[in-house]
C-alpha cells in the first residue's frame, strides 16, 4: 500500500481539486480511446497504455500548471489511488518515468499518427459536441526556450512574437473553427521559417478535415501571398485577408488612397452594435496565377480600402513620439559650445547625420532643420616658444555648422496623418451576401485564435518556455500541450454556451471579488476555482476495508458541473463515509 502525506498508519490524504473534472471532460472528447488507438504499444510493453499515460499526464498539466517530465512521476505517486480509481486502470509508478514519458513524445511527433489523432477529436467534436463551423481562422505563433542552436534542429533564431530575439524558437501553424476558436489542426516549424509558405499545407490538412466543404478561410497578411488566394480559389474556398504594405502594393497604395483622402470618392461608413468603427470604399481587380501544372486560374477580388479610426487614433500617437524623439535626437547633434562637446565643421556630415536621425524614426519631410553657420577667428603664433611682441602671427578661422532649430511642416504632418489607420482587406465573396463592413467586422473577430495562443504559452499549458531539447520530444510536446488546449476550451466553451442558453451567470470564479459576476468565464478560471476550494480526501483503514472522508463541495463548483453536464457522482464516489 501506498501512504501519503501521512501522520499516522493507514492514513491517506489525496488532493483531487480539478482531477475527477478533468478526466471527465477527456472522457467527453473520447480523449484516452483516441490516444489507445493511434499511439499503440509495443508488442512486449508492459503497464498502461501510451493513451492512458498521456490522458494523466494531461491531467497533471492542467492541473499543476506545469508540463515538465520530471514531476509527473512523484505527482502521481500522491494521488495514485485517486487516479487508479478514476481511470479504472491499474497504475504503475514505472508508467510514469522519463523514458516512458519520452516515448509518448515521440509517438506524439509521428505525423501520420498526429494526423490521425487531429482528424478523430475534430469529427468527434463537431459531430457529438456540435462546435460551429462558419470557417477558419489560421495565424501562427512562436514558442522560445533556452536551447542550444542545432543546424537541423526546430530551434532557430528568427522573428520572435514572444519578444526574445536573443532566444532560439519553434514556430506553430493553427488553424481553429470560427466562432468559438477550437483548434482543428497546428503544425510545428522551424523558428526561423518564413509564414508565407506555411499556410498551403496546413489548409489542404483542413480540406481534408471537412471532406473538402467549401469554407471561408481569414488570416493576416502573410496569407495574401497570391498563390494561396489562388489556391483557395481554384478548391472552390473563399478568403478574406489583409494586403501587406510591400511590393506592387506598396506602390500602388498612394494611388488607391488620393481619391478617397481628397473627398472625390464617396466613403462608406462602417458601424458596428452602434459604434462607428471606421469609414473606407471598395473596387474589383483581376487576378491570375499558374499552378504548379502550369494552369493559369483568373479571378476577380474585391479590394477594400478602410480607415480604422481606432487604428488612426493609435498610429497619430506613435507618429507624435516619434517626432518628439526625433526633435531631441536632431538638438542633440549640435549641443552648445562647450570643453568636450560635439561639434560639425563639415556641412555634409551633419547632413548625413540629419537624414540619419529622420529615417531612423521615420519622419522624413515632417520636420524642417535651421542650421546656421557660425566663424571663429583666433590668432596664433608661428613657431615654438612662448609668445612676444615682435614674433610673427598668423589668423584662423574656424567654420561650424550648428543646429538652432528644429520645426514641424503641419502641412505635411495633416496629409500624413490623413494617411494613417488605413488598411486594404481583399476578398473573393461576392458583394450580393458580404459588405465592407462584414469584412471589416470579421477579421476583428481574430482575436479566437490569439485568445487560444494565449492560453496556449500562458498557464496553466505554459508552451514557453519549452523544456525539453530534442526536435522530435519539442514537437511531441507542442501536439501534447494543444490536446490539452482541446480541454481547456471544451470547458470553457460549454459553461459559456449553457449560461447563455439558461440565462445564467457565475459568482465566486475572481479571487478577492467574491460579488463579481460573469458569464463568459476562461477555462483556466474555472479551473482555478477547483484548486481554490481545495477539494481533499482522507482514507482511512477499518476492519480490513479503506473508508473515505470527501470534503464538501462548493455550490459554486457544483453549478460548474452542472453547465458542463459532468454529474455530481464523479466527485461524490470518491467518499463512502457516512
Amino acid at each position: 500500500m501506498l501512504c501519503h502525506m501521512n501522520e499516522h498508519p493507514g492514513i491517506i490524504i489525496e488532493r483531487i481539486d480539478d482531477i475527477p473534472l478533468l478526466l471527465a471532460m477527456m472522457e467527453q472528447l473520447q480523449l484516452p480511446e483516441t490516444l489507445d488507438k493511434h499511439l499503440g504499444n509495443h508488442g512486449h510493453q508492459r503497464g498502461v497504455s501510451n493513451g492512458w499515460v498521456a490522458t494523466i499526464w494531461l491531467v497533471f498539466i492542467l492541473s499543476e500548471g506545469k508540463h515538465t517530465k520530471m514531476h509527473v512521476q512523484e505527482w502521481v505517486e500522491k494521488r495514485w489511488h485517486l487516479l487508479s480509481e478514476l481511470s479504472g486502470q491499474t497504475l504503475r509508478l514505472e508508467d510514469f518515468s522519463d523514458d516512458r514519458l519520452t516515448l509518448v513524445l515521440r509517438r506524439l511527433s509521428d505525423l501520420t499518427k498526429w494526423h490521425g489523432i487531429e482528424s478523430e477529436l475534430w469529427t468527434f467534436a463537431a459531430v457529438v459536441h456540435e462546435v460551429a463551423l462558419n470557417g477558419v481562422r489560421l495565424d501562427s505563433t512562436t514558442s522560445f526556450g533556452y536551447h542550444t542552436v542545432h543546424e537541423e534542429g526546430l530551434m532557430q533564431h528568427g522573428h520572435s512574437k514572444d519578444h526574445r530575439p536573443d532566444l532560439p524558437q519553434l514556430k506553430l501553424m493553427m488553424a481553429v473553427a470560427e466562432p468559438a476558436g477550437e483548434p482543428m489542426a497546428c503544425d510545428v516549424h522551424s523558428g526561423e521559417s518564413a509564414d508565407d509558405p506555411l499556410y498551403l499545407p496546413l489548409i489542404e490538412r483542413v480540406r481534408a478535415l471537412v471532406g473538402g466543404r467549401s469554407l471561408l478561410y481569414t488570416g493576416d497578411g502573410k496569407m495574401a501571398a497570391r498563390e494561396t488566394r489562388g489556391d483557395l480559389i481554384t478548391h472552390g474556398d473563399n478568403y478574406l485577408t489583409v494586403l501587406p504594405r510591400t511590393g506592387k502594393t506598396a506602390q500602388a497604395w498612394e494611388t488607391w488612397l488620393t481619391p478617397i483622402v481628397d473627398g472625390e470618392q464617396i466613403a462608406t461608413l462602417v458601424w458596428r452594435e452602434g459604434e462607428l468603427l471606421g469609414a473606407g470604399y471598395e473596387f474589383v481587380r483581376s487576378q491570375e496565377v499558374t499552378d504548379a501544372e502550369g494552369q493559369k486560374q483568373v479571378w476577380d477580388e474585391r479590394v477594400q480600402l478602410v480607415r480604422s479610426l481606432a487604428l488612426a487614433r493609435t498610429e497619430t500617437q506613435r507618429l507624435h513620439k516619434r517626432l518628439e524623439k526625433a526633435t531631441a535626437a536632431l538638438n542633440a547633434l549640435t549641443p552648445p559650445p562647450g570643453r568636450g562637446r560635439r561639434k560639425f565643421t563639415d556641412i555634409d556630415a551633419l547632413h548625413t547625420a540629419i537624414d540619419q536621425v529622420l529615417s531612423r524614426h521615420r519622419v522624413q519631410e515632417l520636420l524642417q532643420v535651421v542650421i546656421v553657420t557660425e566663424e571663429k577667428q583666433e590668432t596664433r603664433y608661428i613657431g615654438p616658444g612662448r609668445g612676444s611682441p615682435n614674433r610673427p602671427t598668423r589668423t584662423e578661422t574656424e567654420v561650424r555648422y550648428r543646429i538652432t532649430a528644429v520645426t514641424q511642416d503641419t502641412g505635411a504632418i495633416a496629409r500624413h496623418q490623413d494617411r494613417l489607420g488605413w488598411r486594404a482587406y481583399v476578398t473573393s465573396l461576392p458583394d450580393t451576401n458580404w459588405s465592407l463592413t462584414d469584412s471589416v467586422v470579421h477579421y476583428r473577430a481574430g482575436h479566437v485564435v490569439e485568445q487560444d495562443f494565449h492560453a496556449l504559452k500562458d498557464r496553466p499549458l505554459g508552451l514557453s518556455p519549452l523544456y525539453v531539447h530534442r526536435s522530435d520530444q519539442i514537437t511531441g510536446m507542442t501536439h501534447l500541450l494543444t490536446l490539452a488546449l482541446r480541454v481547456l476550451l471544451l470547458v470553457q466553451n460549454k459553461v459559456r454556451q449553457a449560461l447563455e442558453q439558461q440565462g445564467q451567470t457565475l459568482t465566486g470564479l475572481y479571487e478577492g471579488q467574491p460579488g463579481r459576476v460573469t458569464d463568459r468565464p476562461t477555462g483556466q478560471r474555472i479551473l482555478r476555482a477547483f484548486a481554490r476550494a481545495e477539494l481533499t480526501r482522507v482514507g482511512m483503514e477499518m476492519e480490513g476495508q479503506r473508508l473515505w472522508q470527501l470534503t464538501p463541495l462548493p455550490p459554486l463548483l457544483i453549478q460548474v458541473l452542472a453547465l458542463l453536464d459532468v454529474p455530481n457522482h464523479v466527485y461524490f464516489q470518491l467518499g463512502n463515509s457516512p
